[in-house]
Protein backbone atom coordinates (compact mmCIF):
# COMPACT_ATOMS: atom_id res chain seq x y z
CA UNK A 1 0.00 0.00 0.00
CA UNK A 2 1.34 3.41 -0.97
CA UNK A 3 -0.29 6.57 0.36
CA UNK A 4 0.97 9.88 -0.98
CA UNK A 5 -0.18 13.27 -2.26
CA UNK A 6 0.57 15.73 -5.04
CA UNK A 7 1.59 18.80 -3.04
CA UNK A 8 1.98 20.26 0.40
CA UNK A 9 -0.01 23.14 1.87
CA UNK A 10 0.91 26.36 3.62
CA UNK A 11 -1.49 26.66 6.54
CA UNK A 12 -0.48 30.14 7.58
CA UNK A 13 3.22 29.35 7.18
CA UNK A 14 5.09 32.39 5.84
CA UNK A 15 1.80 34.27 5.99
CA UNK A 16 0.37 32.09 3.20
CA UNK A 17 -2.79 29.98 3.02
CA UNK A 18 -2.48 27.66 0.04
CA UNK A 19 0.04 25.59 -1.87
CA UNK A 20 2.86 26.71 -4.14
CA UNK A 21 0.59 28.50 -6.58
CA UNK A 22 -1.29 30.17 -3.75
CA UNK A 23 1.04 33.13 -4.29
CA UNK A 24 2.35 34.93 -7.32
CA UNK A 25 5.09 34.34 -8.16
CA UNK A 26 4.72 30.75 -6.91
CA UNK A 27 6.46 29.85 -3.66
CA UNK A 28 8.68 26.81 -3.15
CA UNK A 29 8.67 26.56 0.63
CA UNK A 30 8.94 23.04 2.03
CA UNK A 31 5.47 23.48 3.50
CA UNK A 32 4.16 23.85 -0.06
CA UNK A 33 6.21 21.24 -1.92
CA UNK A 34 6.97 18.46 0.56
CA UNK A 35 4.41 15.65 0.57
CA UNK A 36 3.47 12.81 2.92
CA UNK A 37 4.30 9.29 1.74
CA UNK A 38 3.54 6.06 3.58
CA UNK A 39 4.53 2.63 2.26
CA UNK A 40 3.32 -0.59 3.86
CA UNK A 41 3.83 -4.25 3.02
CA UNK A 42 4.01 -6.16 6.31
CA UNK A 43 6.82 -8.69 6.38
CA UNK A 44 8.59 -7.05 3.45
CA UNK A 45 8.86 -3.29 3.99
CA UNK A 46 10.34 -2.20 7.35
CA UNK A 47 7.64 -0.75 9.60
CA UNK A 48 7.76 2.18 12.02
CA UNK A 49 10.72 3.67 10.14
CA UNK A 50 10.94 7.33 9.11
CA UNK A 51 12.97 7.99 5.96
CA UNK A 52 15.10 11.13 5.78
CA UNK A 53 16.41 10.59 2.24
CA UNK A 54 15.65 13.09 -0.52
CA UNK A 55 13.11 11.53 -2.86
CA UNK A 56 10.72 12.83 -5.50
CA UNK A 57 7.51 11.72 -7.19
CA UNK A 58 9.33 10.79 -10.38
CA UNK A 59 11.30 8.20 -8.38
CA UNK A 60 8.15 6.09 -7.96
CA UNK A 61 8.03 4.69 -11.50
CA UNK A 62 11.58 3.26 -11.54
CA UNK A 63 11.15 2.10 -7.94
CA UNK A 64 7.93 0.15 -8.49
CA UNK A 65 9.21 -1.40 -11.72
CA UNK A 66 12.41 -2.39 -9.94
CA UNK A 67 10.48 -3.75 -6.96
CA UNK A 68 8.38 -6.14 -9.06
CA UNK A 69 11.24 -7.02 -11.41
CA UNK A 70 9.94 -5.41 -14.61
CA UNK A 71 11.96 -3.62 -17.24
CA UNK A 72 10.61 -0.20 -18.31
CA UNK A 73 9.06 -0.26 -21.78
CA UNK A 74 9.93 3.37 -22.34
CA UNK A 75 13.67 3.56 -22.86
CA UNK A 76 13.80 7.36 -23.12
CA UNK A 77 16.07 9.28 -20.82
CA UNK A 78 13.63 9.93 -17.97
CA UNK A 79 14.29 11.44 -14.54
CA UNK A 80 14.07 9.41 -11.37
CA UNK A 81 15.98 6.62 -9.66
CA UNK A 82 14.88 3.53 -7.82
CA UNK A 83 14.72 3.65 -4.03
CA UNK A 84 13.91 -0.04 -3.73
CA UNK A 85 16.89 -0.40 -1.36
CA UNK A 86 15.00 1.69 1.19
CA UNK A 87 11.90 -0.48 0.83
CA UNK A 88 14.05 -3.50 1.60
CA UNK A 89 15.68 -1.91 4.64
CA UNK A 90 19.03 -1.25 2.98
CA UNK A 91 21.08 1.94 2.64
CA UNK A 92 20.09 4.24 -0.21
CA UNK A 93 23.59 5.60 -0.64
CA UNK A 94 22.77 8.79 -2.52
CA UNK A 95 22.81 12.50 -1.77
CA UNK A 96 21.69 13.73 -5.17
CA UNK A 97 19.57 16.90 -5.13
CA UNK A 98 15.81 16.71 -5.46
CA UNK A 99 14.42 18.87 -8.25
CA UNK A 100 10.89 20.13 -8.69
CA UNK A 101 9.81 19.92 -12.32
CA UNK A 102 7.92 22.53 -14.38
CA UNK A 103 4.83 22.53 -12.17
CA UNK A 104 5.16 26.23 -11.53
CA UNK A 105 6.29 27.39 -14.94
CA UNK A 106 9.27 29.75 -14.76
CA UNK A 107 9.86 29.15 -11.04
CA UNK A 108 12.32 26.33 -10.46
CA UNK A 109 13.97 24.90 -7.38
CA UNK A 110 16.85 22.63 -6.44
CA UNK A 111 17.13 21.18 -2.94
CA UNK A 112 19.83 19.24 -1.11
CA UNK A 113 19.91 18.28 2.56
CA UNK A 114 21.67 21.56 3.32
CA UNK A 115 20.64 24.02 0.62
CA UNK A 116 17.55 25.13 -1.24
CA UNK A 117 17.85 27.45 -4.21
CA UNK A 118 14.80 28.94 -5.96
CA UNK A 119 15.30 30.58 -9.35
CA UNK A 120 12.64 32.74 -10.99
CA UNK A 121 13.17 33.37 -14.69
CA UNK A 122 10.45 35.99 -15.20
CA UNK A 123 9.16 37.62 -12.03
CA UNK A 124 10.13 37.77 -8.39
CA UNK A 125 13.29 37.37 -6.34
CA UNK A 126 15.63 34.39 -6.28
CA UNK A 127 16.06 32.64 -2.94
CA UNK A 128 18.78 30.69 -1.13
CA UNK A 129 18.21 28.98 2.22
CA UNK A 130 20.57 27.14 4.55
CA UNK A 131 18.20 24.37 5.59
CA UNK A 132 20.47 23.01 8.31
CA UNK A 133 20.57 26.32 10.19
CA UNK A 134 17.29 27.76 8.93
CA UNK A 135 14.84 24.85 8.41
CA UNK A 136 11.83 27.20 8.38
CA UNK A 137 13.28 29.13 5.41
CA UNK A 138 13.07 32.55 7.02
CA UNK A 139 16.44 34.03 6.00
CA UNK A 140 17.02 34.46 2.27
CA UNK A 141 20.80 34.41 1.75
CA UNK A 142 20.73 35.05 -1.99
CA UNK A 143 21.90 38.66 -1.72
CA UNK A 144 24.15 38.03 1.29
CA UNK A 145 27.92 38.25 1.05
CA UNK A 146 29.77 34.97 0.84
CA UNK A 147 26.98 32.95 -0.79
CA UNK A 148 27.30 33.94 -4.44
CA UNK A 149 29.27 30.83 -5.44
CA UNK A 150 26.79 28.53 -3.70
CA UNK A 151 23.89 30.07 -5.63
CA UNK A 152 25.89 29.93 -8.86
CA UNK A 153 26.75 26.25 -8.37
CA UNK A 154 23.17 25.28 -7.53
CA UNK A 155 21.82 27.20 -10.53
CA UNK A 156 24.29 25.41 -12.79
CA UNK A 157 23.17 22.02 -11.47
CA UNK A 158 19.53 22.99 -11.85
CA UNK A 159 19.91 24.19 -15.44
CA UNK A 160 22.01 21.18 -16.46
CA UNK A 161 19.27 18.89 -15.14
CA UNK A 162 16.52 20.73 -17.02
CA UNK A 163 18.60 20.79 -20.21
CA UNK A 164 18.75 17.01 -19.95
CA UNK A 165 15.07 16.32 -19.32
CA UNK A 166 12.94 19.23 -20.57
CA UNK A 167 11.16 19.24 -23.94
CA UNK A 168 12.08 22.65 -25.45
CA UNK A 169 8.51 23.08 -26.72
CA UNK A 170 7.19 22.66 -23.17
CA UNK A 171 9.86 24.62 -21.33
CA UNK A 172 8.27 26.22 -18.27
CA UNK A 173 10.52 29.27 -18.54
CA UNK A 174 8.38 30.35 -21.49
CA UNK A 175 5.07 29.92 -19.65
CA UNK A 176 3.30 32.42 -17.46
CA UNK A 177 1.79 30.03 -14.93
CA UNK A 178 -0.44 31.58 -12.27
CA UNK A 179 -2.38 28.56 -11.00
CA UNK A 180 -5.50 29.48 -12.97
CA UNK A 181 -5.44 26.57 -15.41
CA UNK A 182 -8.67 25.17 -13.97
CA UNK A 183 -10.85 28.19 -14.78
CA UNK A 184 -12.15 26.87 -18.11
CA UNK A 185 -13.09 23.57 -16.46
CA UNK A 186 -15.45 25.15 -13.93
CA UNK A 187 -19.11 24.89 -14.91
CA UNK A 188 -21.43 27.85 -14.72
CA UNK A 189 -18.65 30.39 -14.53
CA UNK A 190 -18.03 29.76 -10.84
CA UNK A 191 -14.73 30.85 -9.40
CA UNK A 192 -12.40 27.88 -8.80
CA UNK A 193 -10.72 29.68 -5.91
CA UNK A 194 -12.24 31.40 -2.90
CA UNK A 195 -9.81 34.29 -3.19
CA UNK A 196 -7.38 35.60 -5.74
CA UNK A 197 -3.74 34.65 -5.35
CA UNK A 198 -1.65 37.22 -3.55
CA UNK A 199 1.53 38.69 -4.94
CA UNK A 200 4.32 37.51 -2.69
CA UNK A 201 7.39 39.58 -2.04
CA UNK A 202 9.90 39.57 0.76
CA UNK A 203 8.89 41.49 3.84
Amino acid sequence: IIFTADNGMNMGHHGIWGKGNGTYPPNMYDTAVKIPTLVSRPGHVPQNVACTELLSQYDFSPTLLDYVGLEPKNTQNLPGRSFVNLLEGRDFGSDKPVYVLDEYGPTRMIRTHKWKYVHRYQFGDNELYDLENDPDEEINLYESRGYKNISKDLLEQLENWYDMYTDPDLDGRNSLVTGRGQIDMIKGGEKPFADDVIYFSER
